[in-house]
């Protein structure tokens, strides 16, 4: 994709430090080798209770949608139409993959935790000495909170996924866009201890303002490797997510799975196939914000040698 033509104008004062402050933390010396869509109505809540939007399902490749922009930009020329990847990615206000960042991969789980799901998972993940990341939706969280705390004290990531998972559109307002935000970082940080630095919109959908009110709650907004969509939600059958994955592998991606799928998942068998075959090629597996503070190196890091299969 390509830019807006014209020259790029400097960002409102407020977002340009936001930015700046996420992306300085992101920037610290890389770290030590790793010691190792739409959601369905939540349990217990009906459709209608749970929302509209709270359907299972994802967007196969998430793309800005058109957006009113902040009155500070409104002078801008190409203000009144969505950005592209190009233009979010070379700001660093978005995340879909970092190549430069060695032989790793990002495996990220959305819309959990789920009691019996998100438990598998981490059984899996443990036995590979792999750490991950968890894009959490805050009422779940308050359902099954000691889940979220055995993600945490296992040494995964815990991103924040909204509150109730609706889709954060340009229609939306903005004090709409920045209380889902809010109200899961206040869970997340209440159960957890800490609140998340990374944020993954639900379906993938991303504009001006959301990005501007996520950088504003000091979130980074986190995508996904457009050749890595699982699409497991679907429960496409064990395969065909395995084979999404390892022939697609690359250095520096962000992998998208869901911990929380309706009916039967595919996740966790799959899971059990792809760890195995990527820690074969020498793939190590590190949380979204160690790939992050990896970018730019190129010696990748070390094989834990305390891994456990236990």
């Amino acid at each position: 994709m390509s830019i807006s033509s014209g020259p790029v104008k400097a960002l409102p004062l407020r977002r340009t430090a936001a930015a700046c402050a996420i992306f300085a933390f992101f920037s610290l010396a890389p770290v030590p080798a790793p010691a190792s869509g739409r959601l369905p109505a939540p349990n217990g809540l009906s459709p209608a209770a749970a929302g509209p939007e709270d359907v299972n399902e994802q967007r196969l490749r998430p793309t800005a949608s058109p957006d009113s922009i902040p009155a500070e930009e409104s002078s801008q020329a190409a203000a009144s139409k969505p950005r592209d990847r190009d233009y979010y990615e070379q700001r660093g206000e978005i995340v879909w993959e970092v190549p430069s960042a060695g032989k790793v991969i990002a495996l990220t789980f959305d819309d959990g935790p789920d009691p019996g799901q998100t438990a598998q998972i981490l059984d899996e993940l443990k036995k590979y000495g792999a750490k991950a990341t968890f894009f959490v939706v805050g009422k779940r969280a308050e359902r099954f909170p000691e889940l979220l705390k055995r993600e945490a004290a296992e040494g995964h990531e815990i991103g924040n996924h909204t509150y109730s998972h609706p889709f954060l559109t340009s229609s939306r307002s903005t004090e709409s866009i920045r209380s889902e935000i809010a109200a899961a970082q206040k869970v997340i940080k209440s159960i957890s201890g800490s609140a998340p630095v990374l944020f993954r919109p639900p379906g993938g959908y991303y504009h001006e303002r959301l990005v501007h009110v996520s950088l504003a709650e000091g979130c980074l907004p986190i995508l996904w490797s457009w050749h890595q969509d699982t699409e497991d939600w679907k429960a496409p059958g064990v395969s065909r997510i395995v084979n999404k994955v390892l022939n697609n592998a690359r250095e520096g991606d962000i992998v998208l799975f869901h911990d929380h799928v309706q009916g039967s998942s595919n996740t966790v068998d799959a899971l059990r196939k792809i760890l195995p075959e990527l820690s074969k090629r020498g793939y190590h597996f590190v949380t979204v914000s160690e790939l992050l503070k990896l970018r730019g190196s190129t010696s990748g890091v070390s094989k834990p040698s305390d891994s456990k299969t236990d």
